[in-house]
């Protein structure tokens, strides 16, 4: 057991991403360049599409940036990315170039140099006349920048103000010297929230608000001042070209107003025309067409400003994915923009979107058996069949009250029941019988329920409370059982009696043996830990730091292997040797690969009966010589084994489970291809049946390499070594009998021959 161990975690240390679905998470800055529109898209980082034809458009590629992208500008053919994590990221035909490690959140290039607007709101002048040496040049200490517009030296800024700092400024600065910038002068907005975007044409800036926009005059920089107010809806961008305004509104309310045109040059400023959309983030404008963008891009023709019409959109899949569960050749996961995305996953290099079930609903939990997919998400709990993926139908849906408070976190459905964890209404049990008519029979008061499972008659739920171990035998009657205080917890799985929670301090390991007095026994620390699932004795772990992998055979000392951190995850599932990780869509891992394969199924939690004490070691007695051919042990305990086995001190009969209720769920039902449905922990024998020893993980060759070499090597000596041992000890009693005359009897003892019991390996 001991070599396999090792030889296992020396296959699961090597890890490799082989495909992602191409998500795109909020866009954040756009800037649209001979028919490429560069977009800033926070955890996708850079995203290229191709938008010379507006009704095709498509991906061109994208670069990983490190953080978060959240602004971007084009000088010739470099892009220039502000990324709120990693700083500026200069890329050039692809390919990062150089960086310059200030984090920010805003940039625009100048003349050779890059002002960025750093997270806490100063103003950095970088030199990038050489893109990959970027220098700092100077730095201007603002209030908390919340815009920035250049032209040429000089910056336009908005920022608390310095006097009170309940409303904000434009002020104006000159970087002519930008190792000495000025303040060139500065107006009160009156504003006394967050401000949008600014945008500065000849001698008049314009200010993006939360009631649609300010003009000011700023012939004079010293003295800039107000002129008026156009009052719109929500208003997060605003561009200007030939006194026509076009404005990214946010279309909050029954207004929709996700789009509008604004003549400028009339005052009072005269609305043009407008497009109905729910949410815009930001406008550019080039030769009639205007490209606005915020989970997609829309091309719309504004050659007519009082209807602007749509061309072409490019719509990705969007949003963070909070949930991933595989079957087959096919993934299913949710997240923040679509209630359900299936996903073809039969070539895992090239993953591709096939099926979805929209909405604006957030999906926080999903879970496939066999052609019914299950979704808890913030308004409803949904049943879909998938039997055709590509166009998954709803059965039945379950309202959770549509309020944030209600949303529903976490599931676990078994037969018949669906076991739901909320945010706030608690721990529901669901008759899911019939998709058409879901009724709740049961709840416990529990808050912010993020993970559930569910094994036999006990429920174990995470939470902010830590772990709590359910009675939910009687499906109406949930009753408390214990809890253990494991901190706020995200994910949950179980192997024997042992359960393992994914928590925001890491991975905790507690042995529920006995369920009414959990115990912890062993703990991993990893930041905001989001899912564990367990294969074998090594644990997978989402969370913050990305993928790790973690040696769980000795629970009181789990030990990192290996990971995977280049992103960070939401949640895992597991099939054969691949990992699909929830993050801004999903990413496949090679988890397992080289010479040796991982066992076939995830451990299972058995149902939680209370352990039998382990009882005290025997001393042995000398051994009865077996038959020349033994017969194999009969397990049925009315009809002994032929082999006598030696003396122990009989263990106690299991205590028999409770009797379920007439609700009890039924076993879980899954497709061939999907993880190992739950089972039951093998029964205790009855004082006197002998028991085979579990087998262990099958680690399967698939082509050798030196390390398998010396290894069989290795083994090859052993066996030699153990045969001329036996061939001398044999050759010994040979000697002996026939110096002595020892003819058998009770002084004869048979070479090879032992009494000792075999231990039970961990239940896979």
């Amino acid at each position: 057991m001991v070599l396999l161990s090792l030889l296992y975690v020396s296959v699961a240390a090597e890890l490799s991403l082989l495909g992602q679905t191409k998500a795109v998470d909020v866009i954040y800055g756009l800037k649209v360049v001979g028919g490429t529109a560069y977009t800033a898209a926070g955890a996708s980082g850079l995203v290229a599409v191709d938008v010379k034809k507006p009704d095709e458009t498509k991906e061109l590629w994208r670069v990983e940036t490190g953080g978060g992208a959240r602004g971007v500008d084009v000088a010739g053919d470099v892009v220039y990315v502000a990324d709120r994590g990693s700083g500026l990221q200069i890329i050039q035909k692809g390919s990062v170039v150089g960086q310059y490690s200030e984090p920010c959140i805003g940039v625009q290039v100048s003349g050779g140099v890059a002002y960025l607007r750093s997270n806490l709101g100063d103003v950095f002048a970088i030199d990038v006349a050489d893109p990959t040496t970027p220098e700092l040049l100077g730095k201007y200490n603002e209030s908390f920048a919340e815009s920035l517009f250049v032209v040429d030296t000089t910056v336009y800024t908005t920022a608390s103000n310095g006097s009170n700092g309940a409303t904000r400024d434009l002020n104006i600065i000159d970087f002519s010297n930008p190792s000495s910038p000025v303040l060139l002068g500065s107006v009160d907005t009156n504003v006394s929230f967050h401000t949008g975007n600014i945008f500065v044409d000849d001698d008049t800036a314009y200010l993006a608000t939360g009631v649609g926009f300010l003009i000011f005059d700023v012939a004079d920089p010293s003295s800039p001042s107000f002129r008026l107010e156009y009052k719109h809806v929500l208003t997060m961008d605003i561009y200007v070209a030939n006194h026509t305004a076009y404005l990214a509104c946010n279309g909050v309310g029954s207004s929709k107003r996700g789009f509008s045109i604004v003549d400028v040059s009339s005052d009072p400023p005269l609305l043009l025309g407008e497009r109905v959309a729910t949410q815009n983030r930001l406008v550019q404008v080039e030769g009639g067409v205007a490209y606005v963008a915020s989970n997609g891009i829309e091309v719309l023709d504004v050659r007519t400003t009082s209807n602007p019409t749509l061309l072409g959109e490019f719509k990705p899949p969007g949003g963070f994915t909070r949930g991933v569960a595989v079957s087959g050749d096919f993934a299913y996961i949710v997240g923040d923009k679509t209630v359900l995305r299936v996903v073809d996953i039969s070539n895992p290099l090239a993953p591709t979107v096939v099926g979805s079930y929209g909405g604006t609903t957030w999906a926080r939990a999903v879970q496939v058996v066999g052609s019914t997919v299950y979704v808890a998400s913030c308004r409803y709990f949904f049943v879909f069949d998938v039997s055709t993926p590509h166009q998954p139908r709803v059965l039945g849906t379950y309202e959770t009250n549509g309020k944030y408070q209600y949303c529903a976190l976490s599931m676990d459905v078994i037969g018949t029941v669906a076991y739901v964890g909320t945010h706030s209404d608690g721990f529901e049990v669901l008759d899911v019988s019939s998709p058409s008519n879901i009724k709740r029979v049961g709840k416990y008061d529990l808050s912010r329920c993020n993970g559930v499972l569910v094994s036999g008659t006990t429920a174990y739920v995470v939470s902010s409370r830590g772990l709590t171990l359910i009675d939910v035998g009687t499906p109406s009657a949930p009753m408390l059982i214990s809890n253990v205080r494991t901190g706020t917890s995200q994910g949950v799985t179980g192997s024997g009696t042992t359960i393992y929670v994914a928590g925001r301090t890491g991975l905790t390991i507690v042995d529920v043996s006995t369920p009414s007095a959990p115990s912890i026994v062993g703990n991993f620390a990893t930041p905001q830990a989001t899912g564990v699932k367990v294969v074998g004795e090594i644990a997978l772990i989402s969370g913050s730091e990305g993928l790790q992998l973690v040696d769980v055979s000795n629970p009181s000392a789990p030990t990192l292997i290996d990971g995977y951190s280049k992103s960070a995850f939401n949640g895992i599932a597991v099939m054969g040797n691949l990992a699909y990780m929830a993050e801004v869509g999903m990413s496949v891992i090679e988890v397992w690969n080289g010479t040796l394969a991982p066992p076939t199924a995830e451990p299972t939690v058995a149902p939680m009966t209370p352990a039998p004490p382990t009882p005290a070691p025997a001393t042995p007695a000398p051994p009865t010589p077996a038959p020349a051919t033994p017969a194999p042990p009969t397990p049925a305990p009315s009809t002994p084994a032929p082999r006598t086995p030696a003396p122990a001190t009989p263990a106690p009969s299991t205590p028999a489970p409770p009797t379920p209720s007439p609700r009890t769920p039924a076993p879980r039902t899954t497709a061939p291809a999907t993880e190992a449905p739950r089972t039951a922990s093998p029964a205790t024998p009855a004082p006197g049946t002998s028991v085979p020893a579990t087998t262990s993980p099958t680690l399967s060759p698939a082509g050798g390499n030196g390390g398998d070499k010396k290894t069989l090597a290795i083994v090859l000596i052993v066996l030699g070594v153990a045969l001329v041992l036996v061939i001398s000890m044999a050759a010994g009693v040979w000697w002996w009998k026939n110096k002595y005359g020892g003819g058998g009897g009770a002084n004869e003892v048979a070479m090879g021959e032992t009494s000792k019991t075999l231990p039970s390996e961990r239940q896979v």
